[in-house]
C-alpha cells in the first residue's frame, strides 16, 4: 500500500511560497487518500478482510493528544501547517485566508495565540488556490509577518467542526458527464446537538466558526423529532434584525436503512427542502446521529441522482466507517464494514439473520440490478423514484433539471418520445425514422444510443433510422442519460420476391390459392442456395459461387458465378423441381451479366421440362428458349402447363463466365396458375388444323396460347 503525504511531512517551512507558486498538498490523510484512490469497488471483492487493509493502515498520531484531536481522527482532514518568525512583543496575531492576493473579497480571518508562530489550516477545498497571510499586531500597527500560496489536492473535503464528526462536502466526486459535482453546497454528517437534550449544541464556539466558514446556512435534521434541536439551526446566529441567520428544518427519516430507503415519502420532502434552500442560496448541511444510516441513504439518493459511480456510492457510503463515534456501535474488530452489500455472501445482518438491521448497501444495489430496472442506471433509478414520488408527494422534473446542472453544470434529458410506438411491422427494405425528441431541448447530451438485439433483420442507423432486411423480430433500444426505451420490429417472412398475378394470352390470372403451394424456394435474397448443385454436384459455396451483396442493401444477396467453362462446364449449376403434371406454371427470375456485355439467347443457358431422371439432353424434353440480357437486372417469365408426362422443371446454366464476365441470378419463385380446369386439360399439338383467336381472327396454331380449334377454347402451350 502506498503511503501518501503524513502531518509530518506538512510541518516544513511553506511561509516563503509566492502567490505564483502555491505549495500543493492533500486534504485527505494518507489513508483516506488510499482508500479513495486504490479502492474500486467493482473489482474488489467486498470483505471485512479486504477493507480492513485499509482502514487498519498505520496514519499519523499524536499520542500527547486526546482521541478526539483532529490528529487522531481520521474523519477530520490533513491541515495545511503555516510556520512563521515570530515577533517578540506582538500584542495579537491573526491568520488571513482569502481567495485572492488583494484580500479583498470573502477573507476568512483566524485570531491566534500571541505567542504562537504555527497555525493548521483545515477545510479547504481541493483544487482552489488559498492565499493566505500573517498578521502581528503591535501598537495598533499592523505587519504581515508571513504570506503565500496553497492549492489543495485530493478529492474528498472532509470537514473539522469541533464538537461533530464525520462532516464532509458531497462536492468532488465525477458525475454526470464525468463532471465534478460542486463542492460547498450539500453537506453530511453526524449531528450537532444530544438527542437527549436537544438544546444543549454539541458545537464548540470554533465548530460553529468552521462550519459558517464552511459557508453552511441550513440543516437538515433527520433524526425524531423528539431529538432535533426545536426550530433554529446550531451553527445560526442572529442578525441585525433579530432573526436567525441560517435555516432549519427537522425531517424525520423513517427509511433509515439501505434496504428500505423508498418505503415512504420522508426522502423526498427532504430533497424536496434542500432544493428550496439552494434556491436560495443557503448552502444544506443534513445529518442524522452518527452521519451513517439515515445520512448515508440520503447521501446514497443524491449521490446517485448526481451520477456517481455504483463504486463511488459505496465508497461514499462507507466512509463513515472511518468515524469513530459512527463505528462505535460495531464490532471494534470489523468496525461496520460488514454493512457492504453482502458480507461474506449472507444476507442480512452481519450475523447471517434475517434481520437486516446492519445497514446493508447490498439491498439497494441488488433492487437496481433487478428485472424491474433492468438496463437502468442508478442515476435515472433515483431520477425517476423522485419525479414519480409516494402519492402527492414528488419533485418536478424542473427542480430535479435545476438542481443536477447547479451542482454538476449538466442539463439532463428528462425524457424523449419516438415515432413507431411499441411495435413496428416492416416489410424487408422497409425503413422508419424514430424521430426522436428530447425534452428539454437544451440538454447537455444529444446523442441517443441506438442498438438492435438482430442486425440480421433490423439494423438501426446513429441518426435512427430502422432498416428491415430479413425475416424475424429484433429489439430496437435507444438509451440517452439512463432512460431505455424500445421498440420491437417485425419483418414477416417473404420467401421470395413475385408479381401479384400473371398476364397469359390476354388473360390475367392470379396464384392457385394458398399462395404456400408455390414450388420453389430457390431466392438467394435470404442465402437460401443449399439446395442448389453445380453439375459436378458439389453445393455451390464449394464450387466456385458466391454470394455478392446488393450495393444499396447490404443484407440482401445474390449468386454470381466465378467459372470460365465452355458449353460442357462442370461449372454450371442445376436446380430440378417437381411440378406435377397438367398444371400450369410460371417460372420467373433475374439474370444479368457482371459487364456491360450483352448476352443474346445464349443457348448454353436453359430451361427444360422433362420427367423424372431423364439426362440433360434429353430429345422428348420442352426446351424453353432463354431470353437475351446485359449488364442491368432482366426479369425472366416463363408460363407453360406441363403435359401428361412432364413432372419436371430443371434449370441449367452452363457457361457462365467468360474472359471475366460473370453470370448473376436472382429472386427465383416457381408457382402453379389458378386457371380453369378445362384449359389445364386440353393440350393443343403443332400442326393442328385452322385455329381462332377468342376474337374469333385466324391465327397461325403453332403459336402458343388460348386459341380457339373446332370450336373448343385449347391452350397451346408449346
Amino acid at each position: 500500500m502506498r503511503k501518501l503525504y503524513s502531518l509530518l511531512a506538512l510541518s516544513l517551512l511553506f511561509a516563503g511560497a509566492s502567490a505564483q507558486d502555491p505549495v500543493r498538498y492533500t486534504v485527505e490523510k494518507d489513508i483516506i487518500h488510499s482508500y479513495l484512490t486504490d479502492f474500486d469497488y467493482d473489482t474488489i471483492p467486498l470483505t471485512v478482510e479486504k477493507v480492513m487493509d485499509y482502514f487498519n493502515m498505520p496514519h499519523v498520531t499524536d499520542a500527547s493528544k486526546p482521541a478526539t484531536a483532529p490528529e487522531n481522527r481520521l474523519d477530520a482532514p490533513a491541515p495545511y501547517r503555516i510556520t512563521w518568525t515570530h515577533q517578540d512583543g506582538a500584542d495579537a496575531q491573526r491568520v488571513d485566508v482569502a481567495p485572492d492576493t488583494r484580500f479583498a473579497r470573502g477573507v476568512i480571518s483566524f485570531t491566534v495565540n500571541k505567542d504562537t508562530s504555527v497555525y493548521d489550516l483545515y477545510n479547504m477545498v481541493p483544487g482552489e488556490t488559498v492565499y493566505y497571510r500573517v498578521v502581528s499586531v503591535k501598537d495598533d500597527v499592523e505587519t504581515t509577518v508571513a504570506n503565500g500560496s496553497i492549492l489543495p489536492t485530493g478529492n474528498l473535503r472532509w470537514i473539522y467542526a469541533e464538537g461533530t464528526w464525520n462532516v464532509r462536502d458531497m462536492g468532488g466526486w465525477k458525475g454526470l458527464g464525468g463532471n465534478t459535482i460542486r463542492y460547498g453546497q450539500i453537506f453530511r454528517g453526524g449531528q450537532l446537538t444530544n438527542p437527549k437534550d436537544p438544546y444543549n449544541v454539541l458545537l464548540t464556539s470554533a465548530g460553529i466558526e468552521a462550519m459558517r466558514n464552511a459557508g453552511i446556512r441550513a440543516e437538515l435534521d433527520l433524526r425524531s423529532s423528539t431529538q432535533a434541536h426545536y426550530n433554529y439551526a446550531s451553527f445560526a446566529i442572529k442578525d441585525a434584525n433579530n432573526k436567525y441567520d441560517a435555516d432549519f428544518t427537522n425531517i424525520a427519516t423513517t427509511s433509515a436503512r439501505m434496504w428500505n430507503y423508498d418505503g415512504d415519502d420522508s426522502n423526498i420532502r427532504a430533497f424536496q427542502w434542500i432544493i428550496k434552500e439552494l434556491k436560495a442560496g443557503k448552502p444544506v448541511f443534513f445529518h442524522c446521529q452518527n452521519g451513517a444510516d439515515r445520512t448515508g441513504t440520503m447521501g446514497l439518493l443524491i449521490g446517485a441522482l448526481l451520477g456517481m459511480s455504483e463504486s463511488d456510492l459505496a465508497k461514499d457510503y462507507e466512509l463513515t466507517t472511518f468515524c469513530q463515534e459512527a463505528a462505535v456501535d460495531f464490532d471494534a474488530t470489523e468496525v461496520g464494514f460488514a454493512r457492504l452489500r453482502n458480507y461474506e455472501g449472507k444476507k442480512g445482518s452481519v450475523d447471517g439473520s434475517s434481520n437486516p438491521k446492519d445497514y446493508m448497501f447490498a439491498p439497494v444495489i441488488d433492487k437496481w440490478n433487478g428485472n424491474e430496472y433492468k438496463g437502468m442506471t442508478p442515476q435515472r433509478i433515483v431520477y425517476n423514484f423522485f419525479k414519480n414520488g409516494k402519492g402527492s408527494t414528488k419533485v418536478s422534473s424542473s427542480d430535479l433539471i435545476w438542481f443536477i446542472n447547479y451542482m454538476t453544470g449538466y442539463t439532463i434529458v428528462d425524457d424523449f418520445t419516438y415515432d413507431g410506438g411499441i411495435l413496428m411491422n416492416l416489410e424487408k427494405r422497409q425503413q422508419a425514422d424514430l424521430n426522436v425528441k428530447l425534452s428539454p431541448e437544451n440538454t447537455t447530451n444529444k446523442t441517443v444510443v441506438y442498438t438492435s438485439s438482430n442486425p440480421t433483420v433490423a439494423t438501426v442507423s446513429e441518426d435512427g433510422i430502422i432498416t428491415a432486411w430479413t425475416a424475424g423480430q429484433a429489439t430496437i433500444t435507444m438509451k440517452i442519460d439512463g432512460i431505455v426505451k424500445s421498440v420491437s420490429v417485425n419483418v414477416p417472412k417473404i420467401e421470395s420476391i413475385y408479381p401479384s398475378s400473371v398476364t397469359f394470352a390476354g388473360e390475367t390470372y392470379g396464384w392457385k390459392s394458398p399462395v404456400s403451394n408455390k414450388v420453389s424456394d430457390g431466392s438467394f435474397e435470404y442465402g437460401n442456395y443449399g439446395s442448389w448443385v453445380s453439375c459436378a454436384g458439389n453445393t455451390l459455396s464449394n464450387d466456385n459461387f458466391t454470394l455478392k451483396r446488393y450495393q444499396e442493401d447490404q443484407d440482401s444477396v445474390y449468386l454470381e458465378s466465378k467459372i470460365d467453362g465452355d458449353e460442357a462446364s462442370e461449372g454450371s449449376i442445376r436446380m430440378e423441381w417437381i411440378t406435377t403434371k397438367k398444371k400450369m406454371f410460371v417460372l420467373g427470375f433475374r439474370v444479368k451479366n457482371s459487364t456491360d456485355l450483352v448476352t443474346t439467347k445464349n443457348p448454353n443457358l436453359k430451361v427444360m421440362l422433362t420427367t423424372d431422371g431423364a439426362p440433360d439432353d434429353d430429345p422428348n424434353a420442352t426446351i424453353l428458349e432463354f431470353p437475351s440480357y446485359s449488364g442491368e437486372w432482366t426479369e425472366v417469365q416463363y408460363i407453360f402447363s406441363t403435359k401428361s408426362n412432364y413432372n419436371r422443371t430443371r434449370l441449367i446454366f452452363t457457361h457462365l463466365s467468360q474472359n471475366g464476365n460473370n453470370t448473376c441470378f436472382d429472386n427465383f419463385y416457381l408457382m402453379e396458375v389458378d386457371v380453369p380446369t378445362a384449359l389445364e386439360m386440353i393440350e393443343a399439338q403443332p400442326g393442328w388444323a385452322r385455329a381462332y383467336d377468342i376474337n374469333g381472327r385466324e391465327v397461325d396454331s403453332n403459336t402458343r396460347g388460348l386459341k380457339i380449334i373446332n370450336g373448343r377454347k385449347v391452350l397451346i402451350s408449346e
